[in-house]
């Protein structure tokens, strides 16, 4: 398999400079609303030198909403890989606590310093590569956690759910020389995944995101016994909520 390094690697950088923009973007966010806060959450009868922030009330809701969500980031156990994946989402919150959501994942990759070194020394010790191409399934949320923490003195709403599903695991078995060949694989998967989803208002969040996917495979690419691997990959995004 032939890859382009320079064009991964500038798709890295970019991907660094986006996330770093994110944060920005929350930090302004959370610093506007701070500065707009009005006299609700003084309480100067109790301590005229301090502010007490109540923090029962929810000032943003998910129940009886969409969130239309767009995730980007690197994957994180791939040892033969550096990848970089774009996941779209779309969840439906029936409640504040539980949701469902369905995904798709598309996997971009290119082989990495390991994986040159390990074929350089040995080239017929490794015959074998399995590349994770896509990733499709649905999720159930639950959303246990509900806070607000101080960030730069302002006030940061979020919440932290967990997840679990099953879906359909697209690979590719790519061999490290001609003679090994190639096939593709479609695998059943499970998922499960943890975040969180910081809100900037009432229709905007920034999300954040670890998923893992369980399939079991022939341990040889295409021959021998199944046995269950494991993939995981950090995801940093938008959502938008209707």
């Amino acid at each position: 398999m032939k890859s382009n390094g320079n064009y991964h690697g500038w798709g890295f950088q970019i991907a660094g400079v986006a996330i770093a923009l994110l944060w920005l973007l929350l930090v302004a966010f959370s610093w506007a609303q701070a500065a707009q806060a009005s006299d609700e959450y003084n309480f100067n009868w109790l301590d005229t030198d301090k502010q007490v922030y109540v923090l029962q009330n929810r000032r943003y809701s998910k129940s009886d909403h969409l969130l239309l969500s767009v995730m980007g980031g690197p994957g994180l156990s791939d040892p033969y890989r550096m990848t970089f994946h774009i996941d779209p989402r779309v969840a439906y919150y029936f409640t504040e606590e539980l949701g469902i959501e369905a995904f798709f994942v598309g996997v971009m990759n290119s082989e990495n310093n390991t994986f040159k070194a390990f074929a350089q020394a040995a080239p017929n010790a490794l015959s074998v590569v399995r590349e994770i191409r896509s990733e499709m399934g649905g999720l159930i949320h639950w959303v246990p956690w509900y806070a607000k923490i101080n960030v730069f003195n302002s006030i940061l709403y979020f919440d932290w759910y967990f997840a679990g599903g099953a879906g359909t695991l697209n690979s590719r078995i790519e061999g490290t020389s001609a003679a090994s060949g190639f096939a593709d694989q479609k695998l059943f998967s499970f998922f499960a995944a943890t975040g969180h989803q910081y809100h900037i208002s009432q229709m905007w969040t920034v999300r954040l995101d670890v998923m893992g996917a369980y399939y079991s495979a022939p341990i040889y690419g295409t021959t021998g016994e199944n046995a269950w691997f494991s993939n995981y990959r950090f995801g940093l995004g938008l959502g938008l909520r209707l």
